[in-house]
């Protein structure tokens, strides 16, 4: 079923009921009430259950009216002031979806007809993940200013499969494909190219923006680098070069006593702003190879969305946040949330209690384990004095760690080196998603080279495809993680 508003918000109602729950859960099993910080987080998951549950009433009562009017491929209009203007809405079924100029639409008329035009990218393409039609959902749903209009525009242009074709045309030949092009695929691209330039999505000196489905912000999924950073972080979508947000690790409570003064519990805030920073991916293909625009499409999205995937995936764990994305490693690393190992230079089974004892309580229901496959192996090696497993759970699928689930990330340290003077990053526990944050502005380029040269200056028979992209990554909220560093002196 493919993904929309209701569903996003939905499954957000669920999420905020199961962390509530468990902290319930957790105080009860122990026979005590809610500690202050505990009564604090679960006040403000019912103030955020309260808003979502308004606004998933709302679009719940919107899709009503429209499926009351819905005349399978006819046009139509319903009462809803989705933009707060008061003025009908066009809608249009899912075979219809990129009828409309995306470019002419108000932020409330784009949201609308973006869920349509993601609905069916998700019908006609399987090869798009969920989680990236989500992702964009989410934004447009329940992002704030100007950003969701922004990004339903781009969402609408750069998914229309008219656009897809005539770029899959100019990628067979840069210098004549757009001969080739049809009225309809003529008109994507003329609205494509201009939201480019108004939205400063693509560089001034040239270059396409790319098809919603060769995106690497939609397209880019875990399985390739096993880096389970952005399924566990919290990703937002931009369109200008940083993210500006307010982050905390909460406020404090208290018992008061009568007539006496109230205690200072003000948070510390945060405003991080996460700047992205220019990656690119660069492709050589024969002439021969390009003539089958769909098949070149196809692979083209496959080669080069690895070669991002795995170049974000380095970043995001180690990146060293001033020529890339700061990474999860880099930015807990000498901070308070960086503890050392019980022994010495190997690690040892109390680590992970000494870890999970370590992250406070607000932070422990959306907890979960980070490290190198060869760090889980020596976990799962270790037994007990009477030659019991020590951690048969690590064993399983899913594998589990002292009740949390454990996510395999191929780029943090896997061997401890004795003889070598060093840190050694092998564990990370914690809430990933409140304490890391990836940012993405949309809108990836794709610079198409007509003709590749020899040593000698001759042509060889290949065309170039330049991918660049910008996406950036930070620690927001340390305490809501922690990091076991095994050090090694020489």
């Amino acid at each position: 079923m493919s993904t929309n508003f209701i569903d996003v918000l939905t499954a957000r109602h669920a999420d905020y009921n199961t962390r509530a729950q468990a902290i319930l859960d957790g105080a009860r099993a122990e026979g005590r009430p809610l500690s202050a910080t505990e009564k604090e987080e679960t006040d403000a998951i019912t103030d955020d259950m309260t808003g979502n549950k308004a606004r998933l009433d709302e679009l719940k009562d919107h899709q009503s009216r429209l499926d009351a009017v819905w005349q399978g491929g006819n046009y139509g209009t319903v009462d809803g002031p989705v933009d707060g203007t008061g003025r009908s809405l066009q809608f249009m079924n899912r075979t219809g979806a990129w009828t409309a100029d995306a470019r002419s639409l108000s932020d409330g008329e784009a949201i609308t007809h973006a869920r349509s035009a993601l609905d069916a990218t998700q019908a006609r393409s399987a090869a798009v993940p969920e989680q990236g039609i989500t992702k964009v959902l989410d934004v447009i749903a329940t992002g704030g200013g100007a950003e969701p209009g922004r990004i339903a525009r781009w969402a609408i242009a750069a998914s229309n499969p008219n656009y897809e074709r005539a770029f899959a045309k100019m990628l067979i030949d840069p210098t004549r494909g757009h001969l080739e092009w049809t009225n309809e695929e003529r008109a994507a691209y003329t609205v494509v190219a201009e939201l480019s330039r108004a939205m400063s999505l693509t560089a001034g000196n040239g270059g396409y923006m790319v098809p919603f489905t060769l995106d690497p912000s939609i397209m880019l999924t875990n399985d390739g680098s096993n880096n389970p950073l952005r399924q566990l972080a919290t990703v937002k979508l931009t369109t200008t070069n940083s993210w500006n947000g307010i982050t905390s690790a909460g406020a404090t409570s208290e018992w008061k006593t009568e007539a006496s003064q109230v205690a200072d519990g003000s948070p510390t805030i945060a405003q991080p702003s996460i700047p992205t920073f220019f990656g690119d991916s660069f492709i050589p293909y024969s002439f021969e190879y390009g003539m089958d625009a769909s098949d070149a499409l196809s692979e083209l999205s496959k080669v080069l969305v690895d070669s991002a995937d795995n170049l974000m995936a380095t970043a995001y764990t180690t990146g060293n946040g001033t020529t890339a994305p700061q990474g999860i490693v880099t930015g807990l690393a000498g901070t308070a949330s960086e503890i050392n190992g019980t022994t010495s230079e190997a690690i040892d089974d109390s680590d992970p209690f000494a870890l999970q004892n370590a992250l406070p309580a607000r932070f422990s229901a959306n907890a979960s384990w980070m490290s190198h496959i060869a760090i889980a192996n020596g976990y799962r090696q270790m037994e007990t004095t009477n030659g019991a497993l020590q951690f048969p759970e690590l064993r399983q699928s899913p594998a589990t760690l002292l009740g949390k689930p454990w996510n395999e990330n191929s780029n943090m340290d896997g061997a401890i080196n004795a003889a070598a003077t060093a840190n050694n990053y092998v564990l990370i526990y914690g809430d990933v998603a409140r304490g890391y944050y990836i940012v993405d502005r949309i809108g990836a380029t794709l610079e198409l080279i007509p003709n590749l040269m020899g040593a000698d200056n001759r042509p060889t028979g290949q065309r170039g495809a330049l991918l660049w992209f910008r996406t950036g990554g930070e620690v927001v909220v340390p305490q809501a993680l922690r990091m076991l560093d095994i050090p090694t002196t020489a």
